[in-house]
């Protein structure tokens, strides 16, 4: 697993060595809520990301990587391209850990900027997901709202998704229901620093199973020629959940964390 997990920042070094900077750029300075912004036509970026979950019951840790490649097709409208990896250490029985690393699909991005967050009452954004692989696919959609007064940036985004999960006997339906909440103040030229709040919500074939809730501290940095945010989200006791304890540990873990790297094309 120690091997996967810098395999994307390492191919995203690799392909942006191969191509001219450019001033043109998507920086995001969170990294669960989106903003409204988009690539200026033609602009292109590569955007690692690493993403730990760590901790259930037992002994656990998991790191979902992407690499994404975007482009921006007009000034209101970008595309991007993912390939995923999954990497997963665990106890499956006493004394007993396995570590499990596999290729977990590829997805597509469609992002359409309706409103700026700085020259209009405020930034509105549409945005869409399409993922597929040999275990399951997901349409994934989201409305984005954001604000810029001063040096004071505000987001939030309402997310829906529908996973189908391709059991041997039949197909499994789930759907999502996602909460995001963001405020980041730029400290200095370059450099933000804020919270994030995601609350997630699972309806398991018509029944709302649980609703988890993370908050933590978000940084953002950016250059002319890349940018990098990292968010830190523990998980605070349950909205909703079944059994016993207060945190949803059975479809998410004690502790959440991303990293986002990115550099201009």
């Amino acid at each position: 697993m120690s091997a996967v997990r810098p395999l994307a920042a390492a191919l995203a070094v690799a392909f942006a060595s191969l191509l001219p900077g450019a001033a043109d750029a998507n920086e995001r300075h969170f990294t669960y809520t989106y903003e409204s912004a988009v690539l200026p036509a033609g602009a292109k970026e590569i955007e690692a990301w690493t993403t730990p979950r760590i901790g259930k019951e037992d002994y656990f840790v998991r790191f979902d990587e992407r690499l994404e490649f975007e482009v921006g097709l007009t000034d209101q409208l970008m595309t991007a391209f993912y390939l995923n990896w999954t990497a997963v250490t665990a106890d499956v029985a006493p004394d007993t850990r396995e570590s499990v690393t596999e290729f977990s699909g590829v997805s597509s991005e469609w992002k359409l900027k309706l409103m700026d967050p700085v020259a209009d009452a405020v930034g509105l954004g549409l945005y869409g997901e399409l993922s597929g692989g040999t275990e399951d696919y997901e349409a994934e959609a989201k409305l984005i709202i954001d604000k810029q007064v001063g040096d004071l940036l505000l987001a939030g985004n309402l997310v829906l998704a529908n996973e189908w999960e391709l059991e041997p006997a039949e197909t499994e339906t789930e759907q999502e229901v996602e909460i995001d909440l963001s405020a980041a103040y730029f400290i200095r030229p370059g450099f933000s620093a804020g919270v994030e709040l995601r609350n997630h919500n699972e309806i398991l074939e018509g029944e709302w199973e649980h609703s988890a809730l993370f908050f933590g501290p978000v940084f953002g940095y950016a250059t002319d020629g890349w940018w990098a945010a990292v968010t830190i989200l523990p998980q605070l006791p349950a909205l909703k959940k079944e059994g016993d304890g207060s945190r949803v540990l059975d479809d998410h873990e004690k502790l959440e964390a991303r990293i986002l790297f990115s550099f201009h094309l």
